[in-house]
Protein backbone atom coordinates (compact mmCIF):
# COMPACT_ATOMS: atom_id res chain seq x y z
CA UNK A 1 0.00 0.00 0.00
CA UNK A 2 1.25 3.32 -0.89
CA UNK A 3 1.74 6.11 2.05
CA UNK A 4 -0.59 9.02 1.67
CA UNK A 5 0.33 12.26 3.64
CA UNK A 6 -1.54 15.39 4.16
CA UNK A 7 -0.81 18.43 2.77
CA UNK A 8 -2.88 21.67 2.20
CA UNK A 9 -2.86 21.13 -1.59
CA UNK A 10 -4.24 17.84 -1.09
CA UNK A 11 -2.72 14.41 -0.79
CA UNK A 12 0.37 12.72 -2.15
CA UNK A 13 1.93 9.58 -2.37
CA UNK A 14 5.35 7.70 -1.39
CA UNK A 15 5.33 5.89 -3.99
CA UNK A 16 3.13 4.16 -6.84
CA UNK A 17 -0.27 3.22 -6.96
CA UNK A 18 -0.10 -0.49 -7.61
CA UNK A 19 -2.98 -1.06 -9.84
CA UNK A 20 -4.17 -4.99 -10.07
CA UNK A 21 -6.14 -6.96 -11.85
CA UNK A 22 -8.62 -7.65 -9.86
CA UNK A 23 -8.78 -3.80 -8.30
CA UNK A 24 -12.21 -2.22 -8.48
CA UNK A 25 -11.31 0.93 -10.86
CA UNK A 26 -14.47 2.95 -11.89
CA UNK A 27 -18.31 2.52 -12.20
CA UNK A 28 -19.72 -0.57 -13.08
CA UNK A 29 -16.22 -2.20 -12.37
CA UNK A 30 -15.71 -1.95 -16.47
CA UNK A 31 -16.89 0.20 -19.07
CA UNK A 32 -19.90 -2.30 -20.40
CA UNK A 33 -20.93 -1.68 -16.43
CA UNK A 34 -21.68 -5.38 -15.65
CA UNK A 35 -21.20 -5.27 -11.67
CA UNK A 36 -19.05 -8.50 -11.50
CA UNK A 37 -15.86 -8.96 -8.73
CA UNK A 38 -13.30 -10.90 -10.07
CA UNK A 39 -12.71 -12.03 -6.22
CA UNK A 40 -15.13 -14.35 -4.40
CA UNK A 41 -16.17 -13.72 -0.83
CA UNK A 42 -18.56 -16.29 0.82
CA UNK A 43 -20.85 -15.55 3.77
CA UNK A 44 -20.77 -15.14 7.19
CA UNK A 45 -18.77 -12.43 7.55
CA UNK A 46 -17.08 -10.09 10.38
CA UNK A 47 -16.96 -6.45 10.43
CA UNK A 48 -13.43 -4.86 10.78
CA UNK A 49 -14.43 -1.22 11.07
CA UNK A 50 -16.53 1.32 10.06
CA UNK A 51 -15.82 5.25 9.07
CA UNK A 52 -17.64 8.00 9.19
CA UNK A 53 -17.66 10.05 6.57
CA UNK A 54 -19.96 12.38 8.26
CA UNK A 55 -20.78 13.30 4.32
CA UNK A 56 -23.78 11.31 2.59
CA UNK A 57 -22.65 9.02 0.18
CA UNK A 58 -24.03 8.59 -3.44
CA UNK A 59 -25.41 5.69 -5.28
CA UNK A 60 -21.59 5.24 -6.71
CA UNK A 61 -19.16 6.59 -4.97
CA UNK A 62 -16.37 3.62 -3.88
CA UNK A 63 -13.37 2.43 -5.79
CA UNK A 64 -10.47 0.60 -4.36
CA UNK A 65 -6.86 -0.12 -5.45
CA UNK A 66 -3.60 -0.72 -3.56
CA UNK A 67 -5.12 -1.58 -0.07
CA UNK A 68 -6.82 2.00 -0.23
CA UNK A 69 -10.43 2.80 -0.36
CA UNK A 70 -11.46 5.79 -2.00
CA UNK A 71 -14.85 7.44 -1.57
CA UNK A 72 -17.05 10.21 -3.12
CA UNK A 73 -19.20 12.22 -0.73
CA UNK A 74 -21.84 14.75 -0.57
CA UNK A 75 -19.72 17.28 0.69
CA UNK A 76 -17.58 17.45 -2.24
CA UNK A 77 -14.94 15.31 -0.94
CA UNK A 78 -12.82 12.39 -2.00
CA UNK A 79 -11.66 10.55 1.07
CA UNK A 80 -9.01 7.62 1.01
CA UNK A 81 -9.07 5.24 3.66
CA UNK A 82 -6.66 2.72 5.02
CA UNK A 83 -8.33 -0.84 3.95
CA UNK A 84 -6.41 -2.46 6.36
CA UNK A 85 -7.31 -0.54 10.01
CA UNK A 86 -10.04 2.02 8.35
CA UNK A 87 -8.07 5.02 9.46
CA UNK A 88 -8.12 8.07 7.16
CA UNK A 89 -4.98 8.63 5.06
CA UNK A 90 -6.05 11.28 2.15
CA UNK A 91 -8.39 13.94 1.86
CA UNK A 92 -9.14 16.19 -1.41
CA UNK A 93 -12.37 18.43 -1.07
CA UNK A 94 -11.79 20.75 -3.93
CA UNK A 95 -15.06 19.19 -5.34
CA UNK A 96 -17.38 21.47 -5.34
CA UNK A 97 -20.50 21.16 -3.41
CA UNK A 98 -21.61 17.43 -4.61
CA UNK A 99 -19.71 14.55 -5.31
CA UNK A 100 -22.22 11.85 -5.90
CA UNK A 101 -20.03 10.28 -8.67
CA UNK A 102 -18.02 6.84 -8.87
CA UNK A 103 -14.03 8.17 -9.12
CA UNK A 104 -11.84 6.77 -11.79
CA UNK A 105 -8.67 5.38 -10.94
CA UNK A 106 -5.82 5.34 -13.74
CA UNK A 107 -2.23 4.69 -12.27
CA UNK A 108 -1.45 7.59 -9.91
CA UNK A 109 -3.92 9.83 -11.18
CA UNK A 110 -7.98 9.75 -10.08
CA UNK A 111 -10.60 11.41 -12.02
CA UNK A 112 -13.36 13.65 -10.42
CA UNK A 113 -16.61 14.47 -11.63
CA UNK A 114 -18.96 16.92 -9.21
CA UNK A 115 -21.63 19.86 -9.22
CA UNK A 116 -21.58 22.77 -7.48
CA UNK A 117 -18.95 24.40 -8.71
CA UNK A 118 -19.51 26.77 -11.23
CA UNK A 119 -15.87 26.85 -12.67
CA UNK A 120 -14.78 23.34 -12.87
CA UNK A 121 -16.84 19.75 -12.67
CA UNK A 122 -14.12 17.69 -14.40
CA UNK A 123 -10.82 16.67 -12.89
CA UNK A 124 -7.77 14.88 -13.06
CA UNK A 125 -5.84 14.78 -10.11
CA UNK A 126 -1.99 13.65 -9.84
CA UNK A 127 -1.24 12.01 -6.10
CA UNK A 128 2.57 12.35 -6.82
CA UNK A 129 2.53 16.04 -7.80
CA UNK A 130 -0.48 16.72 -5.55
CA UNK A 131 -1.92 18.69 -7.81
CA UNK A 132 -4.13 18.86 -10.92
CA UNK A 133 -3.14 17.56 -14.66
CA UNK A 134 -5.90 19.65 -15.40
CA UNK A 135 -9.28 20.61 -14.92
CA UNK A 136 -12.33 21.44 -17.02
CA UNK A 137 -16.12 22.97 -16.79
CA UNK A 138 -18.51 20.77 -18.02
CA UNK A 139 -21.47 22.37 -15.98
CA UNK A 140 -22.74 20.29 -13.25
CA UNK A 141 -21.89 16.65 -13.51
CA UNK A 142 -23.76 13.83 -11.66
CA UNK A 143 -22.82 10.68 -13.76
CA UNK A 144 -19.56 8.71 -13.15
CA UNK A 145 -16.22 9.51 -15.74
CA UNK A 146 -15.97 5.86 -17.53
CA UNK A 147 -13.01 5.20 -19.53
CA UNK A 148 -12.89 3.15 -22.55
CA UNK A 149 -9.74 3.08 -25.25
CA UNK A 150 -8.20 6.03 -23.56
CA UNK A 151 -10.50 8.20 -23.62
CA UNK A 152 -13.33 9.25 -20.65
CA UNK A 153 -17.33 9.92 -21.14
CA UNK A 154 -19.72 11.43 -19.08
CA UNK A 155 -22.90 12.96 -19.28
CA UNK A 156 -23.72 16.51 -17.80
CA UNK A 157 -27.03 18.20 -16.62
CA UNK A 158 -26.64 20.32 -19.28
CA UNK A 159 -27.86 17.31 -21.46
CA UNK A 160 -24.83 16.78 -23.22
CA UNK A 161 -23.01 13.80 -23.16
CA UNK A 162 -18.64 14.09 -23.63
CA UNK A 163 -15.66 11.89 -24.97
CA UNK A 164 -12.72 13.82 -23.01
CA UNK A 165 -9.40 13.32 -24.06
CA UNK A 166 -7.24 11.11 -20.65
CA UNK A 167 -3.75 13.31 -21.41
CA UNK A 168 -5.57 16.50 -22.24
CA UNK A 169 -8.50 17.00 -20.68
CA UNK A 170 -9.35 18.14 -24.39
CA UNK A 171 -13.39 18.20 -25.09
CA UNK A 172 -13.27 15.29 -28.41
CA UNK A 173 -16.65 15.78 -29.17
CA UNK A 174 -19.90 16.42 -27.52
CA UNK A 175 -23.75 15.05 -28.01
CA UNK A 176 -26.86 17.03 -27.35
CA UNK A 177 -29.35 15.46 -26.07
CA UNK A 178 -31.60 18.23 -25.22
CA UNK A 179 -31.96 16.81 -21.57
CA UNK A 180 -30.26 16.65 -18.22
CA UNK A 181 -28.22 12.74 -17.70
CA UNK A 182 -28.40 11.44 -14.71
CA UNK A 183 -27.83 8.39 -16.31
CA UNK A 184 -24.05 6.92 -16.23
CA UNK A 185 -23.06 5.65 -19.42
CA UNK A 186 -22.22 1.78 -20.97
CA UNK A 187 -19.31 1.34 -23.18
CA UNK A 188 -18.70 -1.44 -25.03
CA UNK A 189 -17.84 -2.53 -28.74
CA UNK A 190 -17.07 1.54 -30.34
CA UNK A 191 -20.76 2.05 -28.70
CA UNK A 192 -21.45 4.78 -25.63
CA UNK A 193 -25.26 4.04 -23.98
CA UNK A 194 -27.10 6.59 -21.66
CA UNK A 195 -30.50 7.59 -20.35
CA UNK A 196 -31.72 10.56 -20.25
CA UNK A 197 -34.55 12.29 -18.02
CA UNK A 198 -36.67 12.83 -21.40
CA UNK A 199 -36.88 9.27 -21.25
CA UNK A 200 -35.00 8.54 -24.37
CA UNK A 201 -32.09 5.37 -24.58
CA UNK A 202 -29.39 6.81 -26.72
CA UNK A 203 -26.31 4.60 -28.50
CA UNK A 204 -23.80 7.01 -30.02
CA UNK A 205 -20.60 6.22 -32.06
CA UNK A 206 -17.24 6.32 -29.72
CA UNK A 207 -15.29 8.16 -32.48
CA UNK A 208 -17.29 10.92 -33.56
CA UNK A 209 -20.65 10.90 -31.44
CA UNK A 210 -22.87 10.11 -33.92
CA UNK A 211 -25.98 9.14 -33.00
CA UNK A 212 -26.82 5.55 -34.32
CA UNK A 213 -30.22 5.33 -32.70
CA UNK A 214 -32.42 6.19 -29.59
CA UNK A 215 -35.42 4.86 -28.28
CA UNK A 216 -38.17 6.33 -26.34
CA UNK A 217 -39.05 4.86 -23.45
CA UNK A 218 -41.82 6.04 -21.59
CA UNK A 219 -40.05 8.19 -18.60
CA UNK A 220 -36.84 9.58 -17.38
CA UNK A 221 -34.40 7.05 -17.53
CA UNK A 222 -31.97 7.07 -14.49
CA UNK A 223 -30.51 3.82 -14.47
CA UNK A 224 -27.33 2.70 -16.18
CA UNK A 225 -27.03 1.14 -19.01
CA UNK A 226 -25.59 -2.81 -18.90
CA UNK A 227 -23.99 -4.25 -22.43
CA UNK A 228 -24.12 -7.62 -22.53
CA UNK A 229 -23.86 -10.06 -25.97
CA UNK A 230 -24.26 -7.20 -28.06
CA UNK A 231 -26.99 -6.28 -25.93
CA UNK A 232 -28.96 -3.29 -23.93
CA UNK A 233 -30.13 -3.91 -20.73
CA UNK A 234 -31.89 -0.96 -18.68
CA UNK A 235 -34.75 -0.06 -16.43
CA UNK A 236 -36.90 3.41 -17.13
CA UNK A 237 -39.17 5.00 -14.29
CA UNK A 238 -41.77 3.72 -16.99
CA UNK A 239 -41.55 0.68 -14.57
CA UNK A 240 -40.09 -1.57 -17.74
CA UNK A 241 -37.06 -3.11 -17.86
CA UNK A 242 -35.63 -3.03 -21.72
CA UNK A 243 -33.41 -5.23 -23.99
CA UNK A 244 -32.11 -3.76 -26.78
CA UNK A 245 -30.21 -5.06 -29.23
CA UNK A 246 -26.67 -2.69 -29.35
CA UNK A 247 -26.50 -2.14 -33.41
CA UNK A 248 -29.85 -1.55 -34.35
CA UNK A 249 -32.12 -0.12 -31.16
CA UNK A 250 -34.57 -2.96 -31.93
CA UNK A 251 -36.31 -4.04 -28.88
CA UNK A 252 -35.59 -7.70 -28.09
CA UNK A 253 -37.94 -7.58 -25.15
CA UNK A 254 -39.62 -5.35 -22.88
CA UNK A 255 -40.48 -6.50 -19.40
CA UNK A 256 -42.97 -4.72 -17.26
CA UNK A 257 -42.15 -4.76 -13.77
CA UNK A 258 -44.70 -2.90 -12.26
CA UNK A 259 -42.11 -0.51 -9.83
CA UNK A 260 -39.89 2.39 -11.37
CA UNK A 261 -36.43 1.81 -11.91
CA UNK A 262 -33.78 3.73 -10.55
CA UNK A 263 -30.38 1.08 -10.15
CA UNK A 264 -27.92 -0.11 -12.89
CA UNK A 265 -27.62 -4.34 -12.95
CA UNK A 266 -25.44 -7.20 -12.48
CA UNK A 267 -24.78 -9.57 -14.71
CA UNK A 268 -24.83 -13.16 -13.21
CA UNK A 269 -24.74 -15.73 -16.09
CA UNK A 270 -27.58 -14.99 -18.85
CA UNK A 271 -29.21 -13.19 -16.26
CA UNK A 272 -29.35 -9.59 -15.30
CA UNK A 273 -30.37 -8.63 -11.68
CA UNK A 274 -31.30 -5.04 -10.37
CA UNK A 275 -33.36 -2.97 -7.98
CA UNK A 276 -36.71 -1.64 -7.56
CA UNK A 277 -38.58 1.68 -6.07
CA UNK A 278 -41.11 -1.08 -4.84
CA UNK A 279 -38.18 -2.73 -2.72
CA UNK A 280 -37.40 -5.86 -4.89
CA UNK A 281 -34.58 -7.42 -6.00
CA UNK A 282 -34.87 -8.86 -9.38
CA UNK A 283 -33.49 -11.23 -11.55
CA UNK A 284 -34.09 -11.90 -15.30
CA UNK A 285 -32.87 -14.31 -18.11
CA UNK A 286 -31.55 -12.12 -20.70
CA UNK A 287 -32.83 -14.04 -23.38
CA UNK A 288 -36.87 -13.38 -22.81
CA UNK A 289 -36.80 -11.49 -19.77
CA UNK A 290 -38.56 -14.27 -17.77
CA UNK A 291 -37.94 -13.83 -13.72
CA UNK A 292 -35.74 -15.81 -12.23
CA UNK A 293 -36.38 -14.87 -8.83
CA UNK A 294 -37.78 -11.80 -6.81
CA UNK A 295 -36.27 -11.01 -3.35
CA UNK A 296 -38.33 -8.19 -0.78
CA UNK A 297 -36.74 -5.94 1.07
CA UNK A 298 -38.57 -3.74 3.03
CA UNK A 299 -36.92 -0.35 1.80
CA UNK A 300 -36.82 1.26 -1.76
CA UNK A 301 -33.19 -0.44 -3.64
CA UNK A 302 -31.84 2.09 -5.85
CA UNK A 303 -28.21 0.96 -5.61
CA UNK A 304 -26.46 -1.26 -8.11
CA UNK A 305 -26.03 -4.87 -6.77
CA UNK A 306 -22.44 -6.00 -7.03
CA UNK A 307 -22.32 -9.89 -8.44
CA UNK A 308 -19.29 -12.30 -6.99
CA UNK A 309 -19.56 -15.77 -8.15
CA UNK A 310 -22.18 -17.58 -7.06
CA UNK A 311 -22.88 -14.96 -4.50
CA UNK A 312 -24.63 -11.12 -5.06
CA UNK A 313 -24.34 -8.20 -2.64
CA UNK A 314 -26.67 -5.09 -2.54
CA UNK A 315 -28.12 -2.47 0.40
CA UNK A 316 -31.74 -1.17 0.87
CA UNK A 317 -33.17 1.49 2.19
CA UNK A 318 -34.73 -0.95 5.39
CA UNK A 319 -30.82 -0.04 6.86
CA UNK A 320 -30.15 -3.70 5.65
CA UNK A 321 -26.82 -5.23 3.27
CA UNK A 322 -27.95 -8.06 1.95
CA UNK A 323 -25.81 -11.29 0.53
CA UNK A 324 -28.06 -13.82 -2.00
CA UNK A 325 -27.39 -16.42 -3.25
CA UNK A 326 -27.57 -15.66 -7.08
CA UNK A 327 -28.95 -18.87 -8.83
CA UNK A 328 -31.85 -18.98 -6.15
CA UNK A 329 -32.26 -15.41 -4.43
CA UNK A 330 -31.97 -16.95 -1.44
CA UNK A 331 -30.81 -15.13 1.58
CA UNK A 332 -27.36 -16.32 2.65
CA UNK A 333 -26.30 -13.47 4.92
CA UNK A 334 -27.43 -9.75 6.05
CA UNK A 335 -26.53 -6.85 8.64
CA UNK A 336 -28.19 -3.92 10.03
CA UNK A 337 -26.34 -0.41 9.04
CA UNK A 338 -26.40 2.66 11.02
CA UNK A 339 -28.50 3.83 8.13
CA UNK A 340 -30.26 3.58 4.77
CA UNK A 341 -28.33 1.84 1.77
CA UNK A 342 -28.11 2.91 -1.57
CA UNK A 343 -24.75 2.56 -2.58
CA UNK A 344 -22.97 -0.75 -4.69
CA UNK A 345 -21.07 -2.66 -2.70
CA UNK A 346 -17.39 -3.20 -3.50
CA UNK A 347 -14.85 -6.16 -3.08
CA UNK A 348 -11.03 -5.69 -2.93
CA UNK A 349 -9.15 -8.83 -2.31
CA UNK A 350 -10.62 -10.66 0.82
CA UNK A 351 -12.37 -7.66 1.99
CA UNK A 352 -15.79 -6.81 1.49
CA UNK A 353 -16.98 -2.70 1.60
CA UNK A 354 -20.54 -1.74 1.76
CA UNK A 355 -21.25 2.08 2.32
CA UNK A 356 -24.49 3.37 3.56
CA UNK A 357 -25.94 6.80 3.97
CA UNK A 358 -22.43 8.08 5.85
CA UNK A 359 -20.73 5.17 6.99
CA UNK A 360 -18.46 2.83 5.39
CA UNK A 361 -18.17 -0.55 6.28
CA UNK A 362 -15.27 -3.18 6.01
CA UNK A 363 -15.82 -7.08 6.26
CA UNK A 364 -13.79 -10.12 6.19
CA UNK A 365 -14.87 -13.75 5.42
CA UNK A 366 -15.54 -15.43 9.04
CA UNK A 367 -15.13 -19.15 8.88
CA UNK A 368 -15.56 -19.85 12.71
CA UNK A 369 -18.86 -19.30 13.17
CA UNK A 370 -22.31 -19.07 10.73
CA UNK A 371 -23.75 -16.85 13.38
CA UNK A 372 -22.76 -13.69 15.19
CA UNK A 373 -23.55 -10.25 15.80
CA UNK A 374 -25.35 -8.96 12.62
CA UNK A 375 -25.00 -12.14 10.94
CA UNK A 376 -28.18 -13.58 9.91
Amino acid sequence: MPVIFFSCSGVNLSQRILIGKTDWLMCGGNAAQQNVSQMVLNPPFTLLWSYDCDAGIGNNAVVASDAVVFVNDFNGELQLIDISTGSKIGLLNFLGGDANTSPLLVDDRVILSYSGDNKYSLAKFNFLTRDNDWRIDLDYLQTSPILYDTNIYVGSLNGKEYRIGLKKGNILWSYDAKSQIHSTCAVDNGRVVFGADNGYIYCLNTLNGAEIWKYKTGDAVFSTPLIFNNTVFAGSYDSSYYAIDLDSGRVKWKMNMSTKIYSGSALYGNNVIFGGIDGNLYSLNTAYGEKSWVFPTNGVVTCTPLVAGNNVYFTSYDWFAYCLDAPTGKMKWNYQLEGKGRTTPVIWKDFLIIPNDKYVYCFKENHESSTGDGNK
